[in-house]
């Protein structure tokens, strides 16, 4: 799969940038964030929404 094709799974909109490189290996991924990874740890979007309108409604009705 591309890195495109995982973030549209995850709900990212198509014009989402992802920066970096695609992939690093070793000492680099100290340092580097690559792409795939970028997707991989993110919450999705859509998700995100969902919980900050379920908190935002617990606050509201205390």
């Amino acid at each position: 799969m591309t890195v495109r094709e995982s973030a549209r799974i995850q709900s990212f909109p198509d014009d989402y940038v992802f920066l970096g490189k695609y992939t690093t290996g070793g000492e680099r991924r100290k340092y580097d964030v690559p792409r795939y990874t970028q997707v991989a740890n993110a919450v999705p979007p859509l998700f995100a929404e969902l919980v900050g309108l379920v908190l935002q409604e617990m606050l509201n009705n205390e």
